[in-house]
């Protein structure tokens, strides 16, 4: 089951497939059905992006998705990185 820190591929619409970071954990995933997600995006020096592998992850732009529209899980976050998509959800959400 996908948890939080993987970063498998998704349909986030009809015409878009892209990595995304998984913020939300298994429970939550358990309860809803649902994951929160921040896709990947063009670099930007705000305190809500999340650089992992060369790769930015948009805190600030997360999202619901459907279990359903999860594939398959190219990556793992470091812990580093989930830490700080942790503090950026927190500083996006005070």
């Amino acid at each position: 089951m996908i948890d939080q820190g993987d970063i498998p591929i998704a349909d986030l619409n009809l015409e878009v497939r892209l990595p995304v970071l998984v913020l939300s954990n298994r429970r939550f995933h358990q309860l809803t059905g649902r994951a929160l997600v921040a896709p990947r995006e063009q670099a930007e020096p705000f305190p809500w992006r999340v650089d992992h592998d060369g790769e930015t992850y948009a805190v600030d732009l997360a999202r619901t998705v459907s279990l359903d529209n999860l594939g398959d899980v190219v990556n793992t976050a470091s812990v580093s990185a989930q830490n700080q998509a942790t503090r950026a959800l927190r500083f996006i959400t005070s």
